[in-house]
């Protein structure tokens, strides 16, 4: 995926290739949004996405989500995470990172 200019990295994340690392946000369920990740899947695996219930009534649902990813191959790649809801196919929030993976030694 490249980066594209309407999208401003918002994070840099220095790993090594092979570790796991994580990415968590906020996300209010309540109306049906939540963050769907974005990247290429040549460079980096998603091999966990876990969501925690913070929040507990019946008319609410915030929670904590982490996304967790592991890098396939050294270099600099982005990922988008993007907040919608399931039905929009544009986003009202976006964030991004910047994960730049240093070869293993």
């Amino acid at each position: 995926m490249e980066q594209t200019a309407d999208i401003p990295t918002t994070k840099v994340l220095d790993v090594e290739g092979g570790e796991p690392f994580d990415i968590t946000l906020w996300e209010d369920r309540t109306a049906g949004y939540s963050w769907t990740p974005r990247y290429d899947t040549d460079a980096l695996d998603l091999i966990d996405d876990d969501y925690t219930r913070t929040v507990n009534v019946d008319t609410a649902d915030f929670g904590r989500r982490v996304f967790r990813f592991q890098a396939k191959r050294p270099g600099e790649h982005l990922i988008v995470l993007e907040h919608r809801i399931g039905w929009k196919f544009t986003a009202n929030n976006r964030k991004s990172y910047l994960v730049r993976v240093r070869p293993r030694p």
